[in-house]
């Protein structure tokens, strides 16, 4: 089965949440985001905060640059399917198996986190949380070597939403994804990565054979 297909332009999660020319500014500033965070600076001014909202939605930016279809592809290490197949191409390296998907569901969440420094002094922490539900239906997967190497893509909604201290600045329901009919992964994508991998040195039992 072929993987070898031009890899689309990136479906970005700043694309699917936002829309065109969209940005973070006013979210964070409808919501107050500074204002807490600036409160123990003496003699602060609007424009200050607003300049602190405006650094602050650049960095959150760029966390959403992060690739839709990298997020999904990572979201299957838990898949109980890709995970058995991933366990018998370990045991025999160079093999592959093609994987069909029933529908299922995927959720990818993600904490970072923002520091927020005045004049060397640490004023506080902006956290952020991002979270993604994949609705699949129809994949096929192409698993070697213990890695998810190749998708041919069925269909796909998201549900996606953006929070910061806790409170939702943006969000999307049910967006369709725009997929490739088959798409190249940016590489291999490991499956079994918290497991050991079996020692091929372990002691072995022969039957029929008794030491004295």
């Amino acid at each position: 089965m072929s993987t070898t297909a031009a890899r689309a332009a990136p479906a970005t999660v700043r694309s699917f949440l936002l829309g065109p020319g969209e940005d973070l500014d006013g979210p964070l500033r409808a919501h107050g985001t500074a204002g807490p965070l600036l409160a123990p600076v003496r003699g602060r001014t609007p424009a200050a905060d607003r300049a602190v909202e405006h650094e602050l939605a650049g960095v959150v930016d760029e966390f959403l640059g992060l690739d839709v279809l990298d997020l999904a592809a990572g979201g299957w290490r838990g898949h109980s399917a890709l995970r058995a197949a991933a366990r018998r191409t370990r045991e025999l390296p160079g093999s592959e198996e093609v994987v069909a998907l029933a529908t299922h569901r995927i959720t990818s969440t993600h904490r970072p986190y923002v520091d927020v420094y005045v004049d060397g002094a640490k004023l506080g922490t902006l956290q952020l949380e991002l979270t993604l539900v994949f609705w699949v239906s129809g994949f096929v997967c192409v698993v070697r070597d213990a890695c998810l190497t190749g998708v041919t893509s069925g269909t796909c909604s998201v549900d996606a939403s953006l929070a910061v201290q806790g409170a939702v600045m943006v969000e999307r329901k049910g967006g369709p994804l725009d997929l490739p009919g088959t798409f190249a992964l940016r590489g291999p994508v490991p499956l079994l990565a918290q497991e050991p991998a079996p020692d091929p040195y372990r002691a072995r039992t022969v039957p029929g054979v008794s030491g004295g």
